[in-house]
């Protein structure tokens, strides 16, 4: 198999309070093994010295939410953890969401972190996958829950859990691609 490279392409990935460390720490180390350049955005106006995760890892955000412009980003990654609550009460979380969805563009949410796109009305007559227990919140968002490790649906890609991480980022790579055409 070839391995993807993700040269010139940037990929932000969300840190909030209580963020699964080990979620954002194996995607942001497959993401640069393929050559991505990985941004990590924190909430808020201002850029925190670091950002504890529900582990107690301390990650350096790159930029804040309010300076950040969708156009820059290729694909977004939402982890799950205890940060979602924060992230969905977030306004500026939930229209970056509505923006790259806009473009098209990648993103990706794992576990719970997929509540988050539920917020922001982007599973709405979707298929997903998450944590079992978000299963009553995105149907009652629209979404149908499908109970399996990996579901691409356009441009959405969500991971059950962390246990899928690889899968996850080669799907997000998959979409960065660009198409081939026939002749």
């Amino acid at each position: 198999m070839r391995k993807v490279k993700l040269t010139a392409k940037t990929v932000g990935v969300i840190v909030a309070p209580g963020f699964d460390d080990g979620q954002v720490i194996r995607v942001t180390e497959i993401l640069k093994g393929m050559e991505a350049q990985v941004l990590v955005i924190s909430l808020g106006d201002t850029v925190p010295a670091g950002v504890a995760g529900m582990r107690g890892a301390l990650i350096k955000p790159g930029i804040q939410m309010s300076r950040l412009h969708p156009a820059n980003l290729d694909a977004l990654i939402i982890p799950g953890g205890n940060s979602t609550a924060s992230m969905q009460a977030d306004s500026m979380m939930l229209t970056l969401i509505m923006e790259i969805e806009s473009m098209e563009k990648p993103i990706g949410a794992i576990g719970n972190g997929v509540v988050v796109l539920a917020s922001a009305g982007q599973v709405a007559s979707r298929r997903v996958t998450g944590d079992y227990r978000i299963k009553p919140a995105v149907e009652e968002a629209g979404a149908t829950y499908l109970d399996q490790a990996l579901v691409v649906d356009h441009n959405l890609v969500t991971a059950q859990s962390d246990r899928n991480l690889d899968h996850f980022v080669e799907a997000i790579a998959f979409l960065l691609q660009p198409a081939t055409t026939l002749r």
